[in-house]
């Protein structure tokens, strides 16, 4: 199962078609994971080729560590494998992957002494690339300028909430799960805050 450790801006590309591409991707989801539970190779292959690039990605905005984060995901997929018939069903394999590997790099996080805990940890370093620029027509260079600056102001929170709903296409149940929320409306105030702060520094 190895990888190339290339990591790819995911605010590269049409993240505007995002949710439609996940509406279609969750359509199949629930089938294809029956199918690897009940031992088809076949469909672990294509969750591993289909969700590895973005774990690596998603991973790599938490910890900030290449190698951890590549371990992390190795482990999860072995573990997956190996306790495949006992999993739970799901519609969304990427939120159940996500949730994983989020789980496990903070525990691995905590473990060592040499790496930052997490809760001091400054996530998601979200960037408005040049490509995006040529791609999305809503922004010219300065305005993507004005707001990669904007974004360096919010809290890591706030930019880790941000993250999940614009650029992973998540609903706001997942995302509430994923911080840890008891009340899906914590994650809805947390993404208007957010995007409230975002326009009083553009104005």
């Amino acid at each position: 199962m190895n990888k190339p450790k290339n990591y790819t801006d995911p605010n590269q590309g049409k993240h505007n078609n995002l949710r439609n591409s996940e509406l279609a991707v969750n359509e199949k989801d629930a089938d294809l994971w029956i199918q690897f539970k009940q031992g088809s190779e076949t469909a672990f292959i294509k969750i591993y080729e289909r969700y590895y690039d973005q774990l690596f990605n998603y991973g790599l905005r938490l910890s900030g560590q290449p190698q951890l984060t590549e371990d992390c995901i190795q482990d999860l997929f072995i573990q997956i494998r190996l306790k495949r018939s006992g999993l739970g069903d799901t519609d969304s394999i990427k939120f159940y992957l996500m949730k994983c590997l989020k789980r496990k790099l903070i525990r691995e996080m905590g473990k060592s002494k040499k790496t930052v805990a997490f809760k001091d940890h400054e996530p998601f370093q979200i960037i408005y690339s040049h490509e995006q620029v040529m791609i999305d027509q809503q922004f010219h260079e300065e305005q993507a300028n004005q707001l990669n600056q904007a974004l360096k102001k919010l809290s890591g929170r706030k930019k880790e909430a941000l993250y999940y709903f614009y650029f992973e296409g998540l609903p706001y149940h997942q995302i509430s799960e994923l911080m840890g929320f008891s009340h899906v409306k914590s994650a809805r105030n947390l993404i208007y805050q957010a995007i409230s702060t975002l326009k009083l520094v553009l104005q």
